[in-house]
């Protein structure tokens, strides 16, 4: 079937960090002259730095700096070579100190972790292994375990911690793999959380094929005996564990680190190591820098340094259950995550402390759920006590002004996050006194008039249309076929209608606008697991509706308190349904209350492309190619639907029998069944049945010329100035050899003509295709918030997946 365009990743993450540089909370740039670690200078203004994760604060420590100068003079500033050919002495000598901090385990030093990773993962991963990723480790280990994928290796994702479900990953791929590795982080870098060591020292003993691949880049040198970091020393006995790490934090300088356990993996990536082979290595004055740093953490002084900072973080978190902020980070590590829940309480609160002269930064989506964003902090050995009361004082100060200038909820925020609420009842009134909110449950309660007059033009959701798709997906046995109904309507003091929409409610695949071969892999483990990857969600409109659901009276002198109380509903909607995901779609790029919706925590995503077709009566078949500019298009027209139309049997009908019926189901249901570009599941079997008995739709029947079997059906939503083609099924028999699905395309623009309809909807996906005819493509946007970002990173991380 035809393809749609599918949002990407990195589309997200594109607009979330725009977004972040337009509110100035990141991509900021710094001015200072040069750099002590202690203040950043930004927009000419000088902030105490909270935000680096040079935690010992040896940046400019005199015997790094001297160390790195005096290789720069010995050796200049490059050694352009591959290590594969030759390799520098100084190299050796650093690896070597490196190797004493990890009593002796073989070393490997890299450009960066990056690097390292890329090459580590690159040569000891083999097709017959299997990766578990933890949910939050480090984006350079997930990357390139995307390649790994290449080779055939299978790669799974647990949720973050999860120990149950690690050992049950790990049980069930025993026998199907030669080496099961579970990589993780020593310290994650949003929350500063630990892995969970004693449980999987447990399950390395108990499952000789299990592999431990720890990225510990924010706990080496600040933690650990001469700053071997948070997990050497639990791990360095067991032969099947790989430790990484970086020189760019604990240790003041740059480049990454590999720690072997197994002396047969150090010799493979040090005599290849994949990317390494093909990559500069650190320059002198680098490498120098690291020599300096490694000598000061095999001195005495590292004890210094490490109880300094430690002392520090005491302090720090002393201050910081005082004032019982919403804190969700570890208190034994110098990473902080302070919980705001939506991004604009978020942005606030960093931009006034940033305004009080602190530097802090962002933890958003896609990195943590929407409503559990939050403003992070580092802490190192610069920051003195004083700094920390100035901190702790600016976010105590200010968090509840965020909360309240953003019109949040305080106590929501704490229940968000876990923390006990100790302050006084902080419930915001839902309602404003200049607006009011009608909720119903069926569009049975709504006068058709005042329905119709928004959105009887828009799609198959008139009040007629609604009235039929309610009795769809209503009364069915599987839960997926059942649906609520949620009609919001807000009004003024004069009746008159500021905003309206509805939503629907249900249990929706989470892959729905997945790429293709992603939802055919998860398709099969639903064969034994028929909701896995499901969540409930509330929908803007339908999955059997397509156009502008949402109608807002741009005009009004109220239309933002409108706005401020439909959120109030969504949310109320949300957990009166017990959804996970909230999807409002179907935006065109211009829609003008974007920020409105990004503000209360809402990620753009795209949609699919609609095509619209403006219909220009014509009488003959001339005039209709005489209104398509293109000459391949008439040509293309000409020979593969003109040729064929005389061919074909084509009736249009209003109702029809059971049997017509079942056979019009199993026509979308050939379609269905191979087409998961938009991946729902199926639509009751009573569904055309159902749309039989209202006026408003007609089925396109499409035989053979003089046979009795139907090959291509379509259901078609009859508007007054609209055609609304919503549904087709095939017969795939014929779609080659008789440019069946190019037939039906211009047979449903010739009915709209000869309906006297100003236009045709023809939907989603065949964008190419449907221009020929005329049609104006339209990129739409979608705007999801989510409870869990577990199900959206799976599903992410199986993109060139091996099958099977």
């Amino acid at each position: 079937m035809a393809k749609i365009k599918h949002t990407s990743a990195y589309d997200v993450i594109d607009h979330v960090a725009t977004t972040g540089k337009k509110n100035n909370v990141m991509h900021l740039s710094s001015q200072e002259e040069e750099f002590n670690g202690e203040f950043l200078k930004i927009n000419n203004k000088e902030l105490i730095n909270f935000g680096t994760c040079g935690y010992l604060g040896l940046e400019k420590h005199p015997h790094i700096l001297a160390k790195s100068h005096e290789l720069l003079d010995r050796y200049g500033s490059h050694f352009s070579i591959s290590r594969t050919y030759v390799k520098a002495s100084y190299q050796d000598e650093l690896e070597n100190l490196i190797s004493t901090i990890f009593d002796n385990h073989p070393v490997i030093t890299f450009t960066s972790t990056s690097v390292a990773h890329q090459s580590v993962i690159g040569t000891i991963i083999q097709p017959s292994d299997l990766i578990i990723l933890d949910q939050q480790v480090h984006y350079s280990v997930q990357y390139p375990c995307q390649f790994a994928k290449l080779q055939g290796t299978m790669v799974k994702m647990i949720r973050h911690n999860n120990m149950e479900m690690l050992e049950e990953f790990i049980k069930r791929g025993y026998n199907q793999y030669d080496k099961i590795w579970y990589m993780a982080d020593g310290v994650y870098s949003m929350h500063g959380d630990l892995p969970h060591k004693t449980e999987l020292l447990y399950l390395l003993e108990k499952y000789p094929k299990l592999h431990l691949y720890f990225d510990d880049a924010h706990g080496v040198g600040w933690t650990g005996v001469n700053g071997c970091g948070t997990v050497f020393e639990h791990f360095k006995h067991s032969e099947r564990v790989i430790l990484m790490s970086t020189l760019a934090k604990g240790f003041g300088c740059i480049g990454g680190i590999a720690v072997f356990n197994d002396a047969e993996m150090h010799r493979k990536v040090n005599i290849y190591g994949g990317i390494q082979a093909y990559t500069h290595p650190l320059s002198p004055s680098n490498v120098g820098a690291a020599i300096g740093s490694a000598e000061l953490l095999l001195s005495d002084k590292i004890h210094t340094y490490q109880k300094e900072l430690k002392d520090s973080m005491e302090y720090l978190n002393q201050k910081l259950e005082e004032l019982n902020l919403t804190n969700t980070s570890s208190n034994e590590t110098p990473i902080y995550f302070i919980g705001t829940g939506s991004v604009k309480v978020a942005q606030n609160l960093v931009q006034r402390v940033l305004a009080d002269g602190l530097y802090v930064n962002t933890a958003t989506f896609p990195v943590v759920p929407n409503d559990k964003t939050g403003l992070r902090f580092t802490l190192t050995r610069h920051n003195t006590k004083e700094h920390i009361d100035q901190l702790v004082s600016s976010i105590g100060r200010n968090f509840k002004i965020a909360v309240d200038e953003e019109n949040e909820d305080l106590e929501k925020i704490y229940k968000t996050f876990n923390v006990p609420f100790k302050g006084a009842k902080t419930i915001k009134p839902v309602e404003s006194q200049k607006i009011f909110v009608e909720i119903y449950k069926s569009i049975n309660e709504i006068e058709a008039h005042l329905w119709d007059y928004f959105f009887k033009d828009n799609g198959s959701y008139s009040h007629k249309g609604l009235q039929c798709i309610e009795e769809i997906f209503s009364n069915n046995e599987k839960i997926e076929e059942n649906w609520g109904f949620h009609y919001v309507v807000i009004k003024d003091e004069s009746n008159e209608i500021v905003l309206a929409t509805f939503f629907t409610s249900g249990l929706y695949k989470d892959d729905m606008l997945a790429l293709e071969n992603v939802s055919k892999q998860i398709e099969k483990q639903r064969e034994q697991d028929p909701y896995y990857l499901c969540s409930k969600t509330l929908a803007m409109g339908s999955l059997f509706t397509e156009g502008n659901h949402l109608f807002v009276n741009e005009k009004h002198p109220l239309v933002n308190e409108a706005l401020s109380g439909f959120f109030v509903e969504v949310e109320k909607l949300k957990k009166a349904t017990d959804s996970k995901v909230v999807m409002l779609r179907d935006f065109q790029s211009d829609f003008k209350y974007m920020e409105h919706f990004e503000n209360e925590g809402f990620v753009k995503i795209n949609m699919p492309n609609v095509n619209v077709i403006p219909i220009q009566s014509w009488k003959t078949n001339e005039e209709f190619l005489s209104q398509i500019p293109s000459k391949n298009n008439k040509r293309n027209i000409e020979r593969y639907v003109l040729k064929y139309e005389d061919q074909f049997d084509i009736t249009f009908k209003n109702t029809i029998t059971s049997q017509e019926a079942e056979h019009y189901y199993n026509l979308f249901q050939n379609v269905k069944k191979d087409n998961h570009a938009v991946n729902y599941f199926k639509y009751p079997t009573k569904i055309t049945q159902i749309l039989s008995k209202y006026e408003d739709w007609e089925f396109m029947d499409i035989k053979l010329k003089g046979g009795d079997e139907t090959i291509c059906c379509v259901w078609s939503f009859r508007g007054d100035k609209h055609y609304s083609p919503l549904i087709m099924g095939l017969n795939y028999e014929y779609v080659e050899s008789l440019n069946l699905y190019k037939q039906a395309i211009y047979q449903l623009v010739k009915r709209a003509n000869d309906l006297n309809k100003e236009k045709v909807f023809l939907g989603y996906s065949a964008d190419y295709e449907k221009q020929k005819y005329g049609a104006n493509t339209i990129p739409l946007h979608a705007f999801i918030k989510l409870d869990d970002t577990f199900n959206m990173e799976l599903i992410e991380s199986m993109s060139n997946m091996k099958k099977g």
